[in-house]
């Protein structure tokens, strides 16, 4: 079923980026070395970039955000280290966008450079390629995306207007209590808001339960699609898809417009992220991607890491493992302190700390 739209402020333009979020191949990786040097890893070289051990740091797909010794937050992007700011309150790096607040400013750092969104700044959430807060001043509420920030002043206001954020996708109610998504550069107009609702969202997707009728409905491609009568146990998204065990504990997933039928009980556990969605079932775990089920192990790891094309896992050996275009390979056969998969890149301690890279099948040791 359709629901009819409209657009607002001329948007269609504004939000382009929004369309699609490409998936990155991730070459960059981090970590802090046995004499505490902050290295970088750069598509199979190293670089080191702080002589001192740094007070944290974060990876996204084309920058590494950190905040050194001396309390500065930095960049390294495009083979090129930043000085950003020196000062910070919270940053976050997500596929395409890093995003940090000093007091009650919001800023965006892209191309070698920082941009203000907002001088107060309230409620805000970032996804891989959207950002959506609210001026506490203006009580706007604006979304950021492609290097343009939009306002929807005359759609919502109020420093506590509940919105959601997606990859690539954003949810709010508006002060008619409707619920509206911001996706393919349009504002759809989806249901009044009578009880609440729950929401989740993924990239060019997004799931809803309606509090006032319990039912579960699913947008996508245009469309907002009536999935189940009944309000189902719990439901996660990814990218367009959505994983679901629904009320009468039917694990099902819908994927690209494709409804699927996993099992017929209730899983032991599920996680969605980004393509791939993994599950136990009786005590087996299993991936599903691209409309293929692999039977991964017949026991539960007990850590595991989703993040890019990897399923990164320690098995029952204790060995540090990936899950990769429907095969294994073991990454390390000796103890592992610890891993750290961003993207397509997987940075491991093993041993008497070694830390080595993989990337690209491809192990890197500094």
């Amino acid at each position: 079923m359709l629901i009819a739209h409209r657009t607002i402020r001329n948007l269609a333009i504004a939000l382009t980026a929004m369309v699609a979020c490409p998936a990155h191949g991730q070459s960059l990786g981090a970590f802090t070395d046995y004499d505490k040097h902050f290295i970088v890893f750069d598509d199979g070289n190293f670089r080191q970039l702080e002589f001192q051990e740094v007070m944290s740091y974060a990876v996204g797909s084309g920058c590494v955000a950190y905040v050194n010794n001396g309390g500065h937050l930095k960049a390294y992007a495009n083979h090129i280290s930043y000085n950003v700011s020196p000062s910070v309150e919270r940053y976050s790096i997500t596929d395409n966008l890093f995003t940090f607040q000093v007091g009650t400013q919001l800023y965006v750092f892209e191309q070698g450079s920082k941009r203000l969104l907002t001088g107060y700044v309230g409620s805000f959430m970032v996804g891989d390629s959207v950002v959506a807060f609210i001026d506490t001043n203006k009580h706007f509420f604006s979304i950021y995306t492609d290097g343009r920030v939009t306002e929807l002043a005359d759609i919502i206001v109020g420093n506590d207007a509940p919105f959601w954020v997606g990859a690539n996708t954003v949810a709010f109610v508006d002060m008619h209590e409707v619920l509206r998504l911001v996706c393919g550069g349009r504002v759809y107009e989806l249901f009044n808001v009578i009880d609440g609702i729950s929401v989740k969202l993924g990239r060019n997707i997004g799931a809803f339960v309606d509090h006032s009728d319990g039912a579960f409905r699913i947008f996508y491609n245009g469309e907002l699609n009536d999935i189940e009568q009944f309000t189902p146990k719990s439901f996660k998204c990814g990218y367009e898809q959505v994983a679901f065990v629904n009320s009468m504990e039917n694990f099902r997933l819908f994927s690209h417009g494709e409804l699927y039928d996993i099992s017929g009980f209730a899983p032991d556990m599920y996680d969605v992220n980004r393509n791939t969605l993994v599950y136990s079932l009786q005590g087996e775990f299993f991936t599903f991607v691209d409309g293929q089920q692999y039977l991964v192990e017949n026991y539960v790891p007990r850590s595991y890491s989703i993040n890019g094309n990897l399923l990164t896992y320690i098995d029952q050996n204790g060995y540090l493992a990936v899950f990769e275009d429907g095969e294994k390979h073991i990454l390390s056969y000796g103890p592992v302190n610890s891993y750290n998969a961003v993207g397509d890149v997987v940075v491991f301690n093993e041993g008497l700390n070694t830390t080595k890279i993989y990337y690209n099948g491809k192990t890197y040791k500094r």
